[in-house]
């Protein structure tokens, strides 16, 4: 906390001073030491607990920059006109409010609530599976996590071109196939693309045929089916493109609209920073996964996020941490590192690989990538899979051209 957050020139003074005091002595100023460098001082016998002033004193802080806010915003419209130019101001300044905290705290009294720890254990026991959190559909991986908790801030990683999106869009099919609602966020392709993509993936056909409508008849009824079957499901799917902003404010507009249990975002380099209006560059992409590891633990669902690893940080073709282009801290705030790997020669497969984690160690699934057929999953699950079992029936009509 800055002396720029008191509004009293006065008060400015005595929170510099004290700070300076602690720093010189180690300690917190005494009422005395208080009194004889501010003898005008009146200093009041407070009973509330520090916690409670501090509270109160961050509620305050964002109440004025609310207003400041709103006063900024208006002066851009009564002088210029530009809506734009004042959203922008807005969403800025929401960034900055939403960095400097918020009111309340999130401590948790262990010996306040042992009755509903015991059910929040009870809820997971009923999940199944073993899992804390969400399952992605792909076994080993939800074994190894524990599945995608709330809060967490998960991110992939693959070199450009090698399916990332489309991996981000399966673990979100099975997410909706477990019966949670789901909103996917794409920075890098409309809403048109994706719903294209979804569907072929859904049906198990091919995604080639699928956009240029030449399915065949078994496709075509198998497409069908998928559509009445999702018709029916209750929870949602929720596709979301570019169009209605690039910020995390505009992100997190739509989830408080949407309400999904899970937010997937593809394409986080693509985002543009409200703090410093700018996107792509060290600084803004730092700002940018902070804001999303904040929203995440704000709203307490799990955010999945997306981005590229650089060939020339890649050490024999292996994708790492280390090779996370545009800044490290996709490494510093992510939960949990999920890599995307091309296996070289063999363009129906792939290998997933938890590459880092808070809680749990390294683990890898080998999953089967088939565009012609809409199969990604695990490579064990192939005898459970529709595609695969029908594949014979789904044979080419066109020549397949591989899909990034």
């Amino acid at each position: 906390m800055s002396a720029d957050w008191f509004v009293n020139p006065d008060c400015k003074q005595v929170w510099k001073w004290a700070v300076e005091h602690w720093a010189k002595y180690g300690e917190v100023a005494t009422p005395t030491s208080v009194r004889a460098e501010f003898p005008n001082l009146t200093l009041l016998d407070v009973q509330d607990s520090l916690q409670y002033i501090l509270d109160n004193f961050v509620a305050y802080r964002r109440h004025v920059k609310v207003e400041d806010t709103i006063q900024a915003a208006a002066e851009i419209l009564s002088k210029t006109n530009d809506h734009e130019g004042a959203l922008q101001t807005i969403e800025q300044h929401i960034a900055q409010i939403h960095a400097e905290g918020v009111p309340g705290t999130s401590d948790v009294h262990l010996e306040r609530i042992p009755e509903d720890r015991f059910a929040a254990y009870e809820v997971m026991e009923a999940r199944g599976g073993g899992l804390l959190g969400l399952p992605t559909g792909f076994v080993k991986i939800d074994e190894a996590t524990a599945g995608l908790t709330p809060g967490q801030l998960i991110t992939i990683i693959a070199p450009p071109k090698t399916g990332k999106s489309q991996l981000a869009l399966a673990m979100a099919v099975n997410m909706h196939h477990a019966g949670h609602s789901v909103m996917f966020q794409s920075f890098e392709m409309s809403n048109h693309e994706q719903q294209i993509r979804h569907d072929a993936m859904r049906a198990k056909v091919s995604f080639q045929r699928f956009r240029r409508a030449i399915l065949t008849p078994k496709e075509k009824t198998a497409y069908k089916k998928m559509l009445s079957d999702m018709a029916a499901v209750p929870h949602a799917f929720t596709l979301s493109d570019a169009k209605n902003g690039l910020t995390v404010s505009a992100l997190a507009a739509k989830i408080d609209r949407v309400k999904p249990e899970l937010c997937f975002v593809d394409g986080v380099y693509l985002m543009m920073d409200e703090q410093s209006g700018e996107s792509n560059t060290p600084q803004a992409i730092t700002n940018i996964t902070r804001s999303l590891k904040n929203l995440a633990q704000r709203i307490d669902i799990p955010i999945v996020i997306s981005t590229q690893t650089l060939a020339w940080k890649m050490k024999g073709g292996k994708v790492t941490a280390d090779s996370i282009g545009y800044s490290s801290s996709f490494f510093q705030d992510s939960d949990v590192i999920l890599a995307l790997q091309p296996i070289e020669g063999d363009d129906e497969i792939r290998e997933l690989r938890v590459e880092e984690s808070r809680n749990c160690g390294k683990e890898s699934v080998t999953l089967v990538w088939r565009w012609d057929t809409g199969c990604f999953h695990d490579e064990d699950d192939s005898h459970n899979c529709a595609g695969c079992k029908t594949a014979s029936h789904f044979a080419p009509s066109v020549p397949l051209v591989p899909i990034v």
